[in-house]
């Protein structure tokens, strides 16, 4: 690890981050574990779809909103509506009212993330990008590695509505630190004298023609959809082998556990700027995790696997965010950012849907089949990668000029 300086900006934003993603881990889980209490299993699928059909519908638009206007007000803005939602979701009694606002305050939530990795690397300073991406997914594994077990505990004393408004008061706290300590003038724009829609097929476009990125993308969507399979029905699966929802939060913990470790080791120079290996290992570790959770139904033996794939889940999502801000123009990170929060949202939309005990497969056998896909695209990856050239390329000091020129 080198010895520069990291920025007391950078350091106020990882905290900030930190309480909010602690805010959405215990307030998504308050509501899984009620729709999974008090409704039939295709609740806990609807809470889900929440946080990812929404915002398909408008991030185009939203990343281009991102990168035409000040990118700080455009978060800051953004924040403040979804605490207001989340409010709202608080006091209402109805369960499927308060998955509405969770939906809508996803909306949001594309032009806060499109914002957050647009302005990061100005917030980042002389401690570089690669530094600031691994504290930045360091700080979301450490709220969700206290997030899940937290949260059961509190959902079983107090019910979800206290755990919703919790997560509304952190966008509070989030909206004092954009505030405080993000600068907003620095950030590049595309030009204004065009249309709104102008430019809202870029993202995509700009991805495509990258050399490095646009291998990546098909691999990338096996991965996400084949881990996604996962989301649903480990609910199922993991709480009929745990005696309480506590228990199933803190086993949830141990893939968080791993995250952190994994998420930090990018903040060493040696390992930070191998990004296309740090995306593959992570995948492998990932899919070899979940193959151990359908084979082997042991609480303990499950804890230990998921340490190992929260580990690859952290390196895997360091790697992601280092590979499009070094090859994609800084005037087209919110573009690109919310094409592929697209892509994200709609590979965990499909494998929750399979996932879904009972629509297609059991649950044991989703589990299974989902460790083993992503295990195959893993190794299919690392063929055709190396086969092209691409994991032999120091990918972290591609040359600013050639970077722009992929655009």
């Amino acid at each position: 690890m080198s010895g520069r300086k990291i920025p007391a900006a950078l350091v106020v934003l990882l905290t900030g981050t930190f309480i909010s993603t602690l805010g959405d881990s215990m307030a998504t889980l308050s509501l899984v574990l009620e729709a999974a209490k008090t409704g039939p299993s295709w609740w806990v699928t609807e809470v889900y779809f929440a946080e990812l059909i929404p915002p398909l519908l408008l991030a185009p638009l939203l990343g281009v909103f991102v990168d035409r206007t000040n990118a700080k007000r455009a978060w800051l803005a953004a924040v403040l509506i979804q605490g207001v939602l989340f409010a709202g979701a608080a006091v209402t009694p109805l369960f499927h009212a308060q998955v509405l606002m969770v939906a809508l305050a996803n909306v949001l939530a594309v032009i806060s993330s499109a914002a957050s990795f647009k302005l990061l690397p100005a917030v980042a300073g002389e401690a570089g990008l690669e530094k600031a991406n691994s504290g930045l997914i360091a700080a979301m594994s450490l709220s969700t590695l206290a997030g899940p077990g937290l949260g059961g505990a509190l959902y079983t004393a107090s019910g979800n509505a206290w755990l919703l408004g919790f997560n509304a008061v952190t966008f509070v706290v989030v909206s004092l630190v954009i505030w405080g300590v993000v600068s907003g003038g620095k950030d590049k724009r595309m030009s204004l004298n065009t249309s709104p829609f102008t430019g809202a097929l870029d993202g995509l476009k700009v991805m495509w023609r990258s050399p490095v990125i646009r291998p990546l993308l098909p691999i990338l969507a096996a991965v996400i959809f084949a881990t996604s399979i996962e989301g649903v029905a480990g609910v199922f699966y993991l709480r009929s082998i745990t005696s309480s929802d506590t228990l199933y939060g803190f086993l949830l913990s141990a893939w968080a556990l791993g995250s952190l470790p994994g998420s930090l080791i990018g903040a060493w120079d040696r390992i930070g700027s191998q990004h296309l290996a740090m995306v593959l290992g992570g995948a492998a570790l990932m899919g070899s995790a979940l193959l151990i959770e359908g084979l082997v139904p042991i609480a303990v033996v499950i804890a230990v696997a998921f340490v190992a794939g929260g580990f690859g889940n952290g390196a895997h999502n360091v790697g992601v965010r280092n590979v499009i801000h070094r090859h994609i123009p800084a005037d087209m990170h919110g573009r690109a950012w919310a094409y592929f929060r697209v892509l994200v949202n709609t590979c965990v939309a499909l494998g929750f849907l399979l996932g879904t005990p009972g629509i297609v497969l059991d649950a044991r056998t989703a589990i299974l089949g989902s460790g083993t896909l992503a295990l195959l695209a893993t190794v299919y990856a690392v063929w055709h990668l190396r086969k092209a050239g691409l994991l032999r390329r120091d990918t972290a000091h591609v040359p600013e000029h050639q970077r722009a020129s992929q655009g």
